[in-house]
């Protein structure tokens, strides 16, 4: 069905374009009789406002925004870096707002957002059902997610989970473990079950025993660095040597990653890039009056260092 413009609704009523954006904006009175002809032209050609273009004309705010749900990990952190330096060197500034995974804080951080007329938002990560980011394309914002998204008006910018996986199970199949745990956050975040899903097709895949972190795995693979490290400390104070008891790998390789207190093996990903990638897709978007609709997907690497190595004969409990 071709797309219905005020053109054709302003011929249709027999009155001017600006007479029908009036109307349609209700920015200015319109004599009764000639409203009541162009919202029946209106109705008559199915026409539907261009939202996106609307709002973005009228905002020119030159601000984006970054929607995070913790704050305290350093890939977003990273991921702000990159998309303040691409915001930057177009003139546009940066807000960043963090949730906690908390569904109301989520929404008053949304309704915080509109108020503030934000020109394009990235959303790193919502709570598990959130729809704020639907809800910001409903007010005419262009959105990118940092997680898989159904819509096609949506951008996207994500890495390759399935491939990072399955690296990290092959890596941990050839040091000979069979017993794997999968160490989650703390919060319910929408794309997390995403991950642990790819690393348990993955262990199945290769017939390997998906086990809890207190049933005497002989590796554990975390959702990300922070949970990896967090599980190094707990081991450690639990007795156990890693990796010659237990195997830890993480996912993302933040900078700490590879300090050499540390030394954690995990799957490389480039959150500036990625923070990069958005605030151009955002942009343009917002230059065009249109959605983002790009798909950036990251290959994922594997990055072995010292907290891996082969499976104990006998798995001691600590």
């Amino acid at each position: 069905m071709a797309h219905v413009t005020v053109i054709d609704v302003a011929r249709h009523a027999g009155v001017s374009k600006s007479t029908v954006s009036n109307v349609v904006r209700g920015k200015a009175v319109v004599a009764p009789a000639t409203k009541a002809r162009v919202e029946a032209s209106l109705r008559a050609l199915g026409y539907r406002p261009n939202g996106v273009a609307r709002a973005l004309r009228e905002r020119a705010t030159r601000v984006l925004a970054l929607v995070v749900p913790d704050a305290v990990n350093p890939f977003y952190a990273h991921l702000a870096h990159g998309m303040e330096r691409r915001a930057r060197r177009e003139g546009f500034g940066v807000l960043v707002a963090h949730t906690g995974g908390d569904p109301g804080v989520e929404l008053a951080q949304m309704t915080a957002l509109v108020s503030r007329r934000a020109d394009g938002v990235l959303v790193g990560g919502l709570s598990r059902r959130s729809t704020l980011h639907v809800r910001l394309l409903d007010e005419g914002v262009p959105v990118v997610c940092g997680f898989a998204a159904d819509d096609e008006r949506f951008g996207v910018i994500d890495t390759d989970d399935a491939t990072g996986m399955a690296a990290i199970v092959d890596h941990l199949g050839g040091l000979g473990h069979r017993r794997l745990a999968f160490a989650g956050q703390g919060f319910e975040e929408a794309a997390a079950e995403l991950r642990r899903t790819a690393f348990e097709e993955a262990a199945a895949s290769r017939d390997m025993t998906v086990v809890g972190p207190d049933d005497t795995p002989t590796a554990v693979v975390a959702h990300n660095d922070v949970v990896a490290i967090g599980v190094l400390d707990r081991l450690r104070r639990s007795g156990l040597r890693v990796p010659q008891d237990v195997s830890v790998t993480g996912y993302d390789d933040i900078a700490l990653a590879s300090h050499a207190l540390i030394g954690l093996t995990t799957v490389g990903t480039d959150a500036e890039l990625a923070g990069e990638v958005a605030a151009e897709q955002l942009i343009l978007a917002v230059r065009e009056h249109r959605h983002v609709r790009h798909r950036h997907l990251q290959a994922a690497r594997l990055v072995v260092r010292t907290t891996t190595g082969p499976a104990p004969r006998r798995r001691r409990r600590g």
